[in-house]
């Protein structure tokens, strides 16, 4: 089961005030959670510990030691997370959103912005959560693993909607 919010960037009914403008005119850094990190790599470890252990008590080594090697994979790639802890992720500004990822490091203006979908995917529990961006062209798409940002979906939404109304704001209107 997934559930997904999105923003409309081109939506320009959000009243600015003039304080408001002057707080937008920074951009605002989205960092990774090292907390959030931290605890889903233990919950890994813990579990491909555990279910290896259930399986070498059964007699299936040869099972113990491929599910203990999958569950170390998974915590190797989480622990490439780590390399956005001291450099933000994602820079929202009035001049659009700037990915800053290993494979995209790039300003998609507001206007170009299709699509800014927060996708949060259920296993009973919130299994992963997904940013997904589509920009004027298919080469602009690209998704961002939110798992372990530190903002929640709502706050990410709601700071996306006013740095895009404020960047329609400051056009000039002729």
């Amino acid at each position: 089961m997934t559930t997904s919010s999105a923003t409309r960037t081109s939506d320009t009914s959000i009243y600015l005030n003039e304080n408001m403008l002057r707080q937008l005119e920074q951009p605002h850094e989205i960092f990774v959670s090292v907390p959030k990190i931290l605890f889903r790599l233990v919950l890994y470890i813990i579990a491909g510990g555990a279910l290896s252990t259930l399986l070498i008590s059964m007699g299936k080594t040869n099972w113990a030691i491929g599910f203990a090697i999958l569950f170390l994979a998974a915590a190797a790639v989480l622990l490439l997370q780590f390399r956005y802890v001291r450099q933000p992720i994602i820079i929202l500004s009035k001049a659009g959103l700037h990915l800053r990822t290993r494979r995209f490091d790039k300003l998609m203006a507001w206007p170009t912005v299709i699509e800014n979908d927060w996708i949060d995917t259920y296993r009973v529990i919130k299994t992963n959560s997904i940013i997904s961006l589509r920009g004027g062209d298919p080469a602009k798409s690209h998704t961002v693993v939110a798992t372990h940002l530190r903002m929640k979906r709502d706050e990410y939404l709601r700071l996306c909607s006013l740095y895009a109304a404020a960047a329609s704001h400051s056009l000039p209107h002729g």
